[in-house]
């Protein structure tokens, strides 16, 4: 391929991802919430392919790198934090102390990629992130909202959405290292019983609860796990 051309694939994925995320901040705030929350997840997913597709291609670059990042930001830190507002306004919930946990998801997700963009590339074999990334954090919240939609029943108490959203932010600035899903699904063996036992739970409930629910296995995990390092 063209050396010029190559890198309009995964740029063109990255303004794919940004269309998705600003469709998406348009729905929630029209009160189409469903809809929102899988946009939100389409860009979470189109995060993943623009950098591999770029490392495929050679055709990584600072323009693509600093796209990226902007892109994240509105697509997964901006849209999701809406998508959560609008979900709990709808059910009632208009308290003023909303808004700053709310406005602590973009605020972290910044700091967030701020700090990567200043890291020093990963050493070969390491695909832990140092802080829960963006994306990560961003789907995480629209899962939430989804599963809670998918349930005919209130699901998720509307003021644990108040915590989820203090913790996605604390765990974004962070230190704590977190696997990439390359990381996670290393290896055929340990890919199979993940897909095997969420395939399981995926009979047992709505696909987006059970994807809520083993992201929160997978944040609990890597938590408790720096914490152990911490303690020995």
């Amino acid at each position: 391929m063209n050396s010029k051309y190559r890198y309009l694939i995964p740029n063109g994925i990255t303004f794919l991802s940004l269309t998705c995320g600003i469709v998406s901040i348009l729905l929630s705030a029209s009160g189409h919430l469903q809809p929102g929350g899988i946009l939100i997840l389409t860009s979470y997913i189109l995060d993943l392919f623009d950098g591999a597709m770029a490392r495929k291609l050679k055709a990584s670059s600072e323009f693509g790198l600093q796209l990226d990042s902007l892109v994240d930001m509105v697509s997964l830190g901006t849209a999701p934090a809406v998508l959560i507002f609008m979900h709990l306004q709808i059910d009632g919930l208009t308290m003023g102390w909303l808004w700053p946990f709310v406005v602590m998801i973009p605020l972290a997700g910044a700091f967030r990629l701020a700090r990567f963009n200043l890291l020093p590339p990963k050493k070969s074999g390491n695909s832990d992130s140092v802080g829960l990334t963006i994306s990560t954090g961003g789907a995480t919240l629209a899962l939430a909202v989804l599963a809670d939609l998918a349930i005919p029943s209130e699901w998720i108490n509307d003021y644990w959405y108040i915590l989820l959203l203090a913790v996605v932010a604390v765990l974004m600035v962070s230190t704590i290292e977190f696997p990439s899903l390359k990381g996670v699904f290393s290896g055929w063996r340990k890919s199979a019983i993940i897909l095997s036992l969420f395939g399981v739970s995926v009979t047992q409930m709505p696909i987006f609860a059970a994807w809520f629910l083993w992201t929160n296995a997978y944040l609990g995990l890597y938590v408790a796990r720096a914490g152990y390092k911490r303690l020995s």
